[in-house]
């Protein structure tokens, strides 16, 4: 289904579900915090990657028994932690601080409908941006992975795919009455392990600062 006809979709379910639908964007391109990459220079950088992911994954199992509702003051916190991360990141820095960054906004992009579920549009805008990372990265594999080792990943077909899966399985869920969202997640994170393997053999020491 297009782009489109899941917003529609979206629209349909209740604002606790497009909130999860939201949070799985994150944990798709947020789960690259484990890279050697981060350290020494951006490990503040990482800490935010780290909680805006952590963050998600509440989100999206918060129906759980034992599980406590994120609140909007949780929400507005991360929020604030990611603004002074990115306001206080070099423009001019090492290729991979740029890119870190771009996945910084766009975890506030995420974070700002988080915080107006009602407003759809600010959700399409955050689908059509996580199509423009997917792009980027299976570009990336294409042309910059080491001695052309990568095995193909056409990310943004994964991306559409599980986008329409999850929209999908909350709507089947609302209207059964059940929802189980523990193993929600797991599609999401195969997604961001094979996105995150992009990224760590594609900078070089040298790109992440690491000179000498």
């Amino acid at each position: 289904m297009s782009l489109d006809g899941d917003i529609k979709q979206v629209s349909a379910l209740s604002p606790a579900d497009r909130s999860r639908v939201a949070a799985l964007l994150v944990v798709r391109y947020c789960g690259f915090h484990g890279d050697p990459h981060f350290s020494p220079w951006f490990e503040t950088h990482r800490d935010a990657l780290a909680k805006v992911r952590e963050l998600a994954v509440d989100i999206c199992r918060q129906a759980l028994p034992g599980v406590a509702e994120v609140t909007r003051e949780a929400l507005e916190v991360v929020r604030e932690l990611l603004d002074e991360v990115i306001e206080g990141s070099d423009p001019d820095g090492p290729p991979f601080e740029t890119e870190v960054v771009d996945h910084l906004v766009f975890a506030t992009e995420v974070l700002d409908f988080l915080l107006s579920p009602q407003e759809t549009g600010a959700l399409s805008y955050a689908f059509e941006r996580a199509l423009e990372l997917a792009e980027a990265r299976r570009e990336m594999g294409e042309e910059d992975y080491p001695d052309n080792a990568w095995e193909p990943v056409d990310f943004e077909a994964l991306e559409a795919a599980a986008r329409h899966a999850d929209i999908g399985e909350l709507l089947a869920a609302e209207q059964e009455g059940i929802l189980d969202p523990a193993p929600m997640p797991a599609r999401s994170e195969e997604f961001a392990r094979r996105y995150a393997d992009v990224i760590a053999h594609c900078y070089t020491d040298e790109e992440a600062g690491q000179q000498g």
